[in-house]
């Protein structure tokens, strides 16, 4: 406790200094954290759905008597829709959380009351709107908000980016030829990257069932303003996460590929165009499930799904990255956030229904050092195993 208090108090004193920091893996549009965060919002479904999935609203302020305990749960009021990822508005108001399942949208208000949000609209015919299902990553743009869909409106074949008003309103669909999952934007450059892995009705099958051929091995680069595909980057199975380098004009930034546990970088040459190659390997068995980045571009943070650890690469020389630490025993270690300071890394286990391997879900917390070390704390713990209202996936988190 002692040392998350001196840190927060090194933090306002460099902010009163002028000292800017950068909120890691949201877009570059989003209103930025500036400040030791007070709450994070962790979308949730229940095991076996046994009922309503739910946004946990938790205390992570340090000062608080209720430090690191659930204040409420937001029940969404339906079942079955496979709680996966969310994202702010670029005006940092509005929380959208998508559901891969049933394809549908909820937002959260969170600008009335940061700490006690409400459910204000959900979107139910979002395949009918927009010719998409398989909702994964909500991505703010200045007014609207793009969400990768990963296949048609029956679960199959290629998805594209549906494009929303920041209140829910559809704006357009652009279909692609592969399955998309995250987007990433570098302003500067009006260009945006996707990433991919397979099929709504492949990825909700067991992992036995899985046809190669619905997955995809595809990185695109979009011309952001014209919402164009300009280029195909090929690369392993499963490019899941992708980061851009932070600082102003950066040409580069990596992916995972989960089928390949291996890191990938992509660089803009200076004609415009897209190198793409294998940066690293991050051990047979590793099985990447997410990628976050530190806030002065000097460390990548890989989880490691199957080889349960969280690795940190120093990637200070971008071209030759290497493995500086890793924290193991993280049992089916996946969703991660790391704070806009660097100093803290918190992360979930919980991958998707079915493929979780694990019924021992839990929130957990890594302190990073100055030195870029990791350290597991054990103060910090929610056993979603053990909650209130029965065992629970917890997977995707934001903080505010």
């Amino acid at each position: 406790m002692r040392r998350g208090i001196v840190l927060g108090t090194v933090v306002l004193m460099l902010l009163a200094a002028g000292v800017v920091f950068a909120e890691t893996c949201l877009s570059p549009y989003i209103k930025g954290l500036r400040e030791p965060e007070k709450v994070m919002y962790l979308w949730t479904l229940p095991v076996d759905g046994r009922g309503s999935d739910y946004l946990t609203v938790i205390d992570v302020h340090l000062p608080s008597p209720t430090y690191g305990t659930i204040l409420e749960k937001v029940e969404v009021g339906s079942v079955g829709n496979e709680a996966h990822h969310m994202g702010f508005t670029d005006d940092r108001t509005k929380i959208w959380a998508a559901s891969l399942n049933t394809s549908r949208f909820f937002i959260f208000d969170v600008r009335t009351d940061p700490m006690r949000p409400r459910l204000i609209r959900t979107i139910d015919d979002v395949p009918a709107l927009t010719g998409l299902s398989g909702p994964h990553t909500p991505y703010a743009i200045p007014g609207r908000m793009l969400i990768s869909m990963a296949s048609g409106p029956e679960g199959t074949g290629p998805g594209g980016i549906a494009e929303f008003t920041n209140d829910g309103d559809v704006v357009a669909s652009y279909k692609v030829a592969n399955h998309p999952y995250e987007t990433v934007v570098k302003p500067e450059f009006n260009r945006m990257l996707t990433s991919s892995w397979a099929a709504q009705k492949t990825f909700m099958s067991p992992r036995n069932t899985w046809d190669p051929k619905d997955i995809s091995d595809t990185v695109l680069v979009w011309d952001l303003k014209a919402r164009a595909v300009i280029q195909e980057l090929k690369g392993e199975p499963f490019p899941l996460a992708a980061r851009w380098a932070l600082k102003p004009n950066a040409t580069y930034g990596y992916t995972i590929s989960s089928g390949g546990d291996s890191i990938w970088m992509f660089r803009m040459r200076p004609d415009g165009t897209f190198a793409y190659t294998k940066a690293a390997s991050t051990g047979t068995g590793c099985a990447p499930g997410d990628l976050r980045q530190s806030p002065d571009d000097r460390y990548l943070y890989v989880s490691c799904i199957a080889g349960s650890e969280i690795q940190a690469w120093d990637i200070s020389n971008p071209e030759k990255i290497r493995l500086h630490d890793t924290v193991q025993g993280m049992v089916q270690a996946n969703m991660m956030h790391v704070t806009y300071d660097g100093w803290r890394l918190y992360f979930t286990n919980s991958a998707i229904s079915s493929l979780d391997y694990s019924p021992r879900y839990a929130l957990r917390l890594i302190q990073i050092g100055p030195d870029g070390r990791l350290k597991l704390d054990p103060t910090f713990v929610i056993d979603f195993s053990k909650a209130p209202d029965g065992p629970a996936r917890p997977h995707d988190m934001l903080l505010n």
